[in-house]
């Protein structure tokens, strides 16, 4: 191989760049790892063969205490050859990331190296803990100067993409995850009106809303709102449903319910961590009992004025022996009930004016004869109006309950 050869030229980084470009826009819709490295595996062949003097190519993943062959590309190789990790050259190239190696290499091994044909390649390390490798074999002529500086490249391009595909995977199963902890329809319960609706500023966010069936006339209703979005509030608001959900399966009481789940809370997040919760249940009779752990008061129009629902305590997670009550209101035939997160009162307009509270009152004053989905869809809109381009704008969630009937003594 000749290291002596004229240094490459400024056209073939960009032609190293475009395909790079061009081969990272073909599997952008996969999101399968060792597909994802097969295509770059074929198109590094095919587009490299007379630059870099790659003749062929194989993908390898970690499976325990050997490498196993699962693409060979312009060459022999069969998939399911093992090389055991133990080999000089593999623990090498773990160490550097990428190496260069042929026949004269004194930890070159031609019985490794014999069924593959191979006299020299170039190899690289991708993924967590170095899963992944990709050899290319070389021709005799190959730039090492040219092979070296590429490869960086390819690695580095392949690094990035399979750290997005991490994150979109991960992402995918926490949008199942949380996707899971909203009502796939809203409740039919007798004597009432009922719609939710939740709108996270990223992909998934910290605001959970559901409905937890109690009995034939009681319905539990949940609004929360773990600190911060994004992944780490989505994976706690889903942690906030379930133990609510356990809690209540064990016949336990709103107070004690709330109480065991902010220990649980405690324990299980980081200390800058917390969620603030309201959780209430809903009687055919219209009796309303609930906690407020340091969520947003939920608000009650009875005739023309208001009701706040205050009653509870501070938020989940910072202190473990917080202490919680709860709170009692009867709604009427007309009355309507509004929980709410924070991202709705707080949204900012561009004179870092609050939608606030008074202005969330006057849009349910305003759809008092609407359904509950109209009076949630008017929240919304209203919000939308207020602060279209808020830049500090937070997940926004709404549950409407409206007493249609008068209420049930049974």
């Amino acid at each position: 191989m000749s290291g002596e050869a004229a240094r490459p030229q400024q056209s073939d980084y960009w032609t190293l760049y475009r395909t790079l470009e061009k081969t990272i826009r073909e599997i952008q819709e996969t999101r399968d790892t060792a597909r994802a490295l097969t295509v770059f595996l074929e198109s590094l062949v095919k587009h490299y063969t007379g630059s870099l003097k790659i003749t062929g190519g194989r993908l390898y993943r970690r499976e325990k205490n050997h490498y196993v062959l699962l693409t060979s590309v312009g060459g022999p190789g069969t998939p399911g050859y093992r090389i055991p990790a133990s080999y000089p050259v593999i623990a090498e190239l773990r160490e550097r990331g990428l190496l260069i190696v042929d026949r004269t290499d004194p930890r070159f091994d031609p019985d490794i190296e014999g069924p593959l044909q191979v006299d020299a390649f170039a190899a690289i390390t991708v993924g967590a803990r170095d899963k992944w490798i990709i050899s290319f074999t070389l021709a005799p002529d190959a730039n090492l100067d040219h092979v070296v500086y590429s490869l960086s490249t390819v690695r580095h391009a392949i690094i990035g993409k399979l750290r997005q595909l991490d994150v979109e995977g991960e992402m995918l199963r926490v949008q199942e995850i949380q996707s899971s902890l909203f009502p796939r329809t809203m409740p039919r319960f007798d004597g009432y009106d009922i719609h939710g609706r939740s709108r996270p500023i990223e992909a998934v966010g910290g605001d959970v809303f559901n409905f937890i069936s109690l009995s034939r006339t009681m319905l539990g209703v949940l609004v929360a709102d773990s600190s911060g979005h994004g992944l780490s509030a989505a994976l706690q608001a889903r942690d906030v449903v379930t133990g609510m959900r356990m809690g209540l399966e064990e016949d336990l009481k709103i107070v004690r319910v709330v109480e065991k789940l902010n220990r649980v809370i405690h324990e299980t997040s980081l200390s800058s961590k917390f969620v603030s919760l309201f959780y209430g249940e809903l009687e055919r009779n219209g009796n309303f009992i609930y906690c407020n752990a340091g969520h947003v008061p939920a608000l009650v129009l009875q005739g023309s004025g208001f009701v706040s629902l205050t009653k509870g305590g501070p938020v989940l997670g910072p202190s473990p022996e917080a202490r919680y009550e709860r709170g009692y209101i009867t709604l009427e035939k007309g009355d309507i009930l509004v929980l709410y997160s924070d991202g709705i009162t707080e949204a900012h307009d561009r004179a870092d004016l609050e939608f606030g509270v008074d202005r969330l009152k006057e849009v349910i004053r305003a759809e008092s004869r609407g359904t509950a989905r109209e009076i949630t869809d008017a929240i919304f809109a209203a919000v939308s109006r207020f602060a279209p381009d808020d830049p500090l704008r937070d997940d926004q969630t709404v549950v409407v309950a409206r007493r249609i009937t008068d209420p049930d003594p049974a």
